[in-house]
Order: structure tokens, then C-alpha cells, then sequence
């Protein structure tokens, strides 16, 4: 049977793996879209991303 997941946990990941996504998608956008939007609004949510990412690991890191 596979260990139970605890809540904070389940959160932790969610936002590491969201964070991740957002960092991935926004670069791409930027690289492929043929508009592409001005780069403060890249950087800006690239800097979400990496805030979801590092609280991602920051929730599990207190769960323990």
C-alpha cells in the first residue's frame, strides 16, 4: 500500500511543479510567439514562477 500523503506535502508539490511550468511555458512563449510581449512582463512572471517554485520547496521543507 502506498504511503498517505499529508496535505502540506500535496501543496509542496503543486507548487514546484506549477512554479515549473509557468518558468518553462513563459520562456517558450517569449522564444516562439511571433508578438512577443515585452520582456518586464517575461521577467515578471518568470519571477512568479520561481517564487511558486521556492515555496513549493519551502512548504515541504517545514513539513518535515
Amino acid at each position: 500500500m502506498a504511503e498517505k500523503k499529508y496535505t502540506l506535502e500535496i501543496v509542496g508539490e503543486m507548487l514546484r511543479e506549477a512554479g515549473t511550468l509557468i518558468i518553462v511555458f513563459a520562456l517558450l512563449y517569449q522564444l516562439f510567439e511571433p508578438h512577443t510581449p515585452r520582456w518586464s512582463i517575461v521577467i515578471t512572471i518568470l519571477i512568479l514562477g520561481v517564487t511558486a517554485f521556492v515555496g513549493g520547496i519551502e512548504v515541504e521543507r517545514r513539513r518535515a
